[in-house]
């Protein structure tokens, strides 16, 4: 009992126990690798989308019938905003972690001079790379659903026939009529 006590204490004045450390210590950690791990999926994520959009494009609809082009060559700036942003973050990052090693072997203990421009810029460019890619995201899939409800078959083009077609099919029956009259007559002459 008395170890929960010199525990509850300590953490009260400040002073932290190697417990304490410990778990502060994982926590830093844990925080590194999820921002790493968002830093990395947004990158992927990103380069994923141009290459299916491309795909879209090419094999689903053809570029001469897409309508809408601007939500797409939006969706592609701001896949190009996010990747550029993540990569940005990700040199923010390493400079605001060599500041922070520098300063701090000085002697400086306060996080918000240990974090410094780099460290700030770095906490601002990560949310921004997300919401980029999920604008780009909601800009594809608005023109894909503009797209494929353009592609498809109407139904009144589906069962009527084309202009076409139907004046072509007159002109068939009439040129064939005679050819069939003058297949039928060497038949009937030669049966006498």
């Amino acid at each position: 009992m008395k170890n929960a006590t010199d525990q509850s204490s300590s953490a009260g004045s400040g002073r932290l126990t190697d417990q304490d450390k410990e778990y502060l210590k994982s926590l830093m950690e844990s925080e590194f690798q999820a921002i790493d791990q968002f830093d990395k999926t947004v990158l992927v994520l990103a380069g994923g989308a141009f290459g299916v959009s491309f795909a879209f494009l090419k094999d689903i609809v053809k570029p001469d019938v897409v309508t809408d082009k601007n939500y797409l060559i939006s969706a592609w700036v701001l896949w190009c905003i996010t990747l550029a942003v993540n990569l940005t973050s990700f040199y923010f990052s390493h400079l605001a972690m060599r500041r922070a090693q520098r300063k701090y072997r000085a002697g400086e203990r306060d996080e918000a001079k240990l974090r410094g421009f780099t460290g700030i810029t770095v906490m601002w460019l990560n949310p921004i790379s997300g919401v980029t890619f999920i604008a780009g995201l909601i800009c594809m899939s608005v023109f894909v659903t503009t797209n494929l409800h353009d592609a498809r078959p109407k139904p009144s083009a589906v069962n009527s026939p084309t202009p076409a077609a139907t004046s072509a099919a007159p002109a068939a029956a009439t040129s064939a009529a005679p050819a069939a009259a003058t297949n039928a007559a060497p038949a009937a002459h030669t049966g006498t």
